[in-house]
């Protein structure tokens, strides 16, 4: 029986705390079963996104409208969630983010049907700004979803959710234009009761009362970000967020801050490239089991970006359509490791992952329009823009080195729940721990594998809560197998067995 049990946490912790599922059919059993309908949610909410201010990637962006909008959304960030804060997060504040949401969203739908049949864009800017307005509250409330999400879950819907939309955008992109603006006036409902199925069935699986709920009680968070190298390192990396939108920003408006449009067929291979480059990241990492890291899609989107800066130099025939295409897949992918790495630092911090989005996500925006500002303004009065390459290229080098610095998290890659284990080792093993030495010490101490699990976890600075949500066991029965690994240890505290650890990997037993 207890060989079984060992075997089933071991197992558990396979699928979701490293996230491999190994074959399609247990992918499909972990990640597509219980959420579907979330799934269809986040993609509708991010075709809503595309549609009202991107025009389904017609253009880079709405111009010098998006950017008051992304303005007017950072400063509807800040406030609510301040007031938030003081608050905390009730019932009551949660149905804030949710209503006004939906009905900005809906009325900013409704803007674009008058404009739809009145052939004109006199609603165009009020519709923009209504729109990210109460985007604040249809991205809050899916944030509200992610952060209850094992870190598989969290990063499908997120990567899923981003390749739905655009297959979605690519469908509507061919439809006529009034039956496309009555679908997106419908989206934003569809996406809130998509929510509350979604939040319904986290809560049944968590055994989590509706009150409960309501007051936010859910998993604590296990503080690990907060402690010396890793919390330099997520500065780091929120910096370099930063950096990258500030570059966006500027990339985008160059050189005077002007719309820069896309044909329909261009922008329809984006959707496409976009769709396939998801599904394939997600194939690796979910099914297949090779590893996320940060710094390996980091490198990938820092290659569009200098391939556009390249193309605007260039000055060719073309040339700034295909800057403009390869920008508007970076804005698209950055979506991708800005949201999966706010609900993941939400998870290591005392800070609730609402507010975590609130600087990271918001601060992101701010750059970005900055961004767009500045060469709005700046463009052109310069004899020259090369001057503004030149900026893109420092502040392209200086984020790149941000990140791609190794080792700049210690032993922990920005990322870590999402790593590859050692594919010779044993599957108990390798769902356990994270290096070779750990497996050493269980093997010299005649630890399980249960046990071997919970060192590696305690070695990460895990909390017991933490370790038990992990290995699917009460807080009692992990005390009980601690005491088992101190015993056959031979020490008394945790301090003694980490002194222990680090004394085993000193003499590479």
């Amino acid at each position: 029986m207890r060989q079984r049990e060992e075997s089933n946490a071991a197992a558990r912790l396979r699928v979701d705390r490293y996230l491999h599922t190994g074959s399609f059919p247990a992918f499909k059993a972990t990640f597509l079963s219980g959420f579907a309908l979330a799934f269809f949610g986040i993609g509708f909410y991010r075709l809503w996104y595309q549609f009202n201010f991107y025009n389904l990637h017609f253009s880079a962006d709405v111009g010098m409208v998006t950017v008051g909008a992304n303005i007017a959304r950072v400063a509807v960030i800040a406030v609510l969630v301040f007031l938030v804060y003081r608050a905390g997060f009730t019932r009551a504040t949660r149905s804030v983010f949710l209503w006004s949401g939906f009905l900005l969203m809906t009325a900013s739908s409704l803007l674009y049907l008058l404009d739809l049949f009145f052939d004109s864009t006199q609603f165009e800017a009020l519709r923009v700004v209504v729109g990210g307005i109460g985007l604040v509250g249809g991205e809050i409330i899916w944030i509200f979803f992610f952060e209850r999400l094992k870190p598989g879950q969290m990063f499908f819907y997120a990567a899923g959710g981003l390749a739905l939309s655009c297959v979605l955008s690519l469908l509507l992109g061919y439809i006529d234009a009034v039956f496309a603006g009555v679908i997106n006036l419908f989206v934003p409902a569809f996406s809130v009761f998509a929510y509350w199925q979604a939040m319904s069935k986290l809560d049944e699986r968590d055994g989590v009362s509706r009150s409960s709920a309501d007051q936010g009680a859910f998993a604590a968070p296990d503080l690990l970000y907060e402690d010396g190298e890793l919390k330099k390192g997520v500065l780091q990396v929120i910096v370099a967020f930063f950096a990258y939108g500030l570059l966006l920003g500027i990339a985008l408006g160059y050189p005077d801050g002007r719309l820069r449009e896309l044909s329909q067929t261009v922008r329809s291979v984006h959707q496409v490239l976009v769709m396939v480059l998801v599904l394939g990241v997600v194939w690796l990492v979910l099914i297949r089991g090779r590893s996320f890291k940060l710094s390996g899609y980091w490198l990938f989107q820092n290659v569009l970006m200098m391939a556009s800066i390249c193309l605007l130099v260039s000055g060719w025939e073309g040339s700034e359509e295909a800057s403009t295409f390869l920008l508007t897949n970076a804005v698209t992918c950055f979506y991708i490791p800005l949201v999966f790495f706010i609900c993941l630092i939400g998870r290591h911090v005392h800070w609730p992952t609402t507010l975590v989005y609130a600087v990271v996500y918001g601060g992101s925006l701010l750059c970005m329009a900055i961004g767009r500002m500045v060469v709005y303004l700046v463009g052109p009065t310069l004899d020259h823009s090369l001057w503004l390459i030149i900026v893109m290229a420092l502040v392209a080098l200086a984020e790149t080195t941000l990140i791609m610095r190794p080792r700049f998290m210690g032993t922990h890659p920005i990322g870590f729940e999402l790593e590859l284990l050692p594919k010779e080792l044993p599957l108990e093993v390798r769902a356990a721990h994270e290096d070779h030495s750990v497996g050493a010490f269980a093997a010299d101490y005649g630890l399980t594998g249960t046990e071997e699990a919970i060192v590696c976890l305690i070695a990460q600075g895990r909390s017991r809560s933490f370790i038990a949500r992990e290995l699917g066991y009460s807080e009692n029965t992990i005390r009980n197998y601690t005491r088992t690994v101190y015993r056959k240890a031979n020490v008394h505290s945790k301090q003694e067995l980490l002194d222990k650890l680090m004394a085993a990997r000193g003499t590479g037993s």
